[in-house]
């Protein structure tokens, strides 16, 4: 605009310039230098406006940029805030079951070893014991030895007696003192390879580790079977996993798909869905059976492994023994028709031990 207006200037001098000269008359010649002088003057004061005006319309320009960098600054310190404070607020809530919820009301291993007997809790100890007396002949330690010695087997078949209720071979015994045991201990969960040993020391565990560990003491080294039986079938167990070809003998008993695939190998594989009412309920879930729950189709690191107890909840379900990152410790849990089981198994495989 202030460029059009002195163009027009220079022009309107030019062109009054020119009728001066052609008319020659001084009187117009004057006022022709009036009129310039009034025009330059204009336009002068025209330039003035003009700046000043662009110099305003800077400063509220100026003034609007700054006062939107103040926002922005203040809504990033504000999250900035916000983050800091849900980072250090956090505190992750992992519910935990009560050591002793269910602790045995009666010393092991005279409850520990009837399969059947249900799940009493504490306080209620008296009325179950009068039924007992009432219905039942009393079971003591010498009644389940001579059960036992009546089966003809203290090994692996699992002996019915008079009243209908199964005697634990000498194997789930072991195991299942063992479990109970565990349950006193102190016994937390963590991972960390153990090259020298191979198992853990005896208070830091995995659910693999309680398997392992139970049945060691029950005399069956998995750390040396699942070595073998891998070395012997590669091609059975599943190494792209671990994205090798040879097993490692310290490390593999461990992870629970090996495990879970030496179970299926050489174990007695048995239902994998706990039914209510299921009058072989009894015979399918045992004592001492092991049980690995799915969590993750997609991630087989995620899943648990466990033995079954021989105490139950008040609907006859068998409870679960076992460890894992949200129970803290050895635990008992009503777990069985909570997770999805993907393996149940009984070990040694009664119908292949001589």
């Amino acid at each position: 605009m202030a460029s059009g207006a002195a163009a027009f200037g220079y022009f309107y001098i030019w062109t009054s310039r020119a009728t001066c000269h052609k008319a020659g008359n001084k009187t117009q010649k004057t006022g022709n230098l009036i009129l310039n002088l009034v025009y330059i003057l204009f336009y002068f004061r025209f330039r003035i406006i003009y700046s000043l005006d662009m110099e305003k319309a800077r400063k509220i320009y100026a003034r609007k940029s700054h006062g939107t960098k103040i926002i922005i600054f203040a809504v990033i310190v504000l999250a900035a805030i916000q983050v800091w404070f849900l980072y250090y607020s956090y505190k992750e809530v992992a519910t935990k079951m009560p050591a002793k919820l269910f602790a045995s009301p009666k010393p092991f291993p005279v409850t520990e070893l009837i399969p059947n007997t249900p799940y009493v809790p504490s306080g209620q100890e008296n009325n179950q014991a009068a039924e007992n007396e009432e219905g039942t002949p009393e079971l003591t330690a010498e009644t389940i030895s001579a059960a036992t010695d009546a089966s003809g087997d203290t090994g692996i078949t699992a002996a019915e007696t008079t009243t209908g209720e199964f005697v634990l071979t000498e194997v789930q015994k072991k195991i299942v003192l063992r479990l109970m045991e565990l349950l006193e201990k102190d016994i937390e969960y963590g991972y960390t390879v153990y090259p020298d040993s191979g198992y853990p020391p005896s208070n830091t565990w995995i659910s693999t580790d309680v398997v392992a560990i139970v049945l060691r003491d029950a005399g069956y080294d998995l750390m040396e079977l699942i070595y073998k039986d891998m070395t012997e079938h590669k091609e059975d167990y599943p190494m792209d996993i671990k994205k090798r070809s040879e097993p490692i003998k310290y490390i593999d008993f461990r992870d629970v798909f090996f495990q879970e695939k030496f179970f299926k190998r050489n174990a007695l594989e048995l239902d994998k869905q706990y039914i209510l009412g299921n009058e072989n309920n009894n015979i399918q879930w045992q004592p001492g059976d092991i049980v690995f729950f799915q969590f993750d189709p997609d991630n087989p690191y995620q899943d648990l492994a466990g033995f079954v107890s021989s105490r139950k909840n008040n609907e006859g379900v068998p409870l679960v023994i076992m460890i894992s990152k949200d129970l803290g410790r050895v635990s008992e849990v009503d777990a069985l028709l909570d997770y999805i089981i993907v393996g149940h198994y009984r070990y040694p495989n009664p119908y292949e031990e001589g």
